[in-house]
């Protein structure tokens, strides 16, 4: 009996022995049931092994893919800690891996804009950042959930795509410009050979008519063009008008009654005393897109609802329609530049295709939203909404 029991002590002494400093050469062979008990352990060790090998090599691997991305990517953890960035990280945040890991990045990356973002629960909409010595340079930043309360940022160097847009902003606008002189002199002869007795009769008047709507429709594209270049530039920069909202509406009011030839059923629910701090000439051109909209797209004796109040605490201009509506897969198109759900009827009914383009840019300025609801068939819903800090 007491061999046994020495003999179990010598082979856990050299178990004991083993797991100071384990590896496969080294293992002892055992006898009886230590002969099993060891070769568990073998084949245990040796699939630990194996995994932390396979381990290895796909960590090594994403990190190698991580690094080939023209992207910066940063790992965060619930404290917006750093635990990992890539190279292009590092150059594009100024972050050092040796110093900064483990340390809040906005500490490392001081902006303002970021600290904010950092601290929102919704990462929906990515941020734009301007670094370098001169603001010359921009970043766009979004960030993803992942884990338990752990964050990747990913960064994205959109300098020259800003710069692109710039120039291929300033070359509309340019283009714009010089359109419009030889298009003022084209509609003038048109009118003048319009009042010509040698030209009075039946089918030249329709060849003038058409060449004067062609013109007409020329002459408000590149009035629209401009309009829109001079709002993504910010040239009306002066957005601290106090506007009386009351007056603009009357004056659109007047100026509505001449472009409604289908006698549209229109009703405006005006909050008289709620004015709000803007640019008059935007905030005009706003309102008379969206009521011309309606116009254009309701039928004869439709009805057209305006209203002007406060929806929550937040100003909001509504143009509401019952006319035919728009298909749910164009409503988040419909603002981009020329993009129209039926070409035909918009070009028929006197429209360029930037009109929402113009009222979603001159909103974006003024930090308020356009927001779009439609059914077909029954109609539209367009919402002007105005932030609190707006209201006079």
């Amino acid at each position: 009996m007491s061999f046994y029991i020495i003999l179990h002590a010598y082979w856990i002494y050299k178990l004991s022995k083993w797991l100071d400093d384990p590896s496969l050469s080294n293992l002892p062979h055992g006898t009886g049931v230590w002969q099993n008990i060891f070769t568990k352990h073998y084949q245990t060790f040796k699939n630990n092994k194996k995994s932390k090998k396979e381990l290895v090599s796909a960590l090594d691997q994403f990190t190698q893919a991580a690094e080939a991305l023209m992207d910066g990517v940063v790992a965060l953890n619930e404290n917006n800690e750093i635990i990992w960035s890539n190279k292009k990280a590092q150059i594009m945040l100024n972050l050092n891996t040796k110093k900064d890991t483990g340390q809040p990045i906005n500490y490392i990356f001081r902006n303002t804009d970021l600290i904010n973002y950092l601290e929102k629960s919704d990462y929906e909409e990515s941020i734009k950042i301007n670094i370098g010595a001169n603001f010359d340079k921009a970043i766009e930043i979004k960030i993803l959930l992942f884990g338990e309360k752990q964050k990747v940022l990913i960064a994205k160097d959109i300098s020259q795509t800003i710069k692109i847009e710039a120039n291929r902003k300033e070359f509309i606008s340019n283009v714009s410009h010089e359109l419009k002189t030889p298009l003022t002199v084209i509609s003038g002869f048109i009118e003048t050979l319009g009042s010509m007795a040698i030209l009075n009769n039946k089918e030249h008047k329709n060849i003038l008519k058409m060449m004067d709507n062609q013109a007409h429709r020329m002459t408000k594209l590149v009035d629209d063009l401009l309009l829109l270049s001079n709002v993504e530039s910010n040239l009306f920069q002066n957005r601290s008008e106090k506007l009386q909202i009351s007056t603009i509406i009357k004056k659109i009011k007047k100026n509505i009654s001449a472009l409604d030839t289908k006698k549209h059923k229109i009703k405006y629910l005006i909050k008289e005393n709620l004015n709000i701090y803007g640019s008059k000439k935007e905030i005009e051109s706003a309102f008379l897109n969206l009521i011309t909209n309606a116009i254009r797209y309701t039928e004869k004796n439709g009805s057209i609802s305006i209203s002007w109040g406060l929806i929550n605490g937040l100003p909001i201009f509504e143009v509401k329609d019952n006319g035919f509506g728009i298909e749910k897969k164009h409503i988040n198109r419909i603002t981009e530049r020329f993009y129209r759900v039926d070409p035909d009827r918009s070009r028929d009914s006197g429209g360029t295709g930037l009109g929402l383009s113009i009222v979603k840019n001159i909103m974006k300025q003024h930090n308020g939203e356009l927001k779009i609801s439609s059914d077909i068939s029954k109609g539209s819903s367009f919402k002007l909404i105005f932030n609190k800090e707006s209201i006079i």
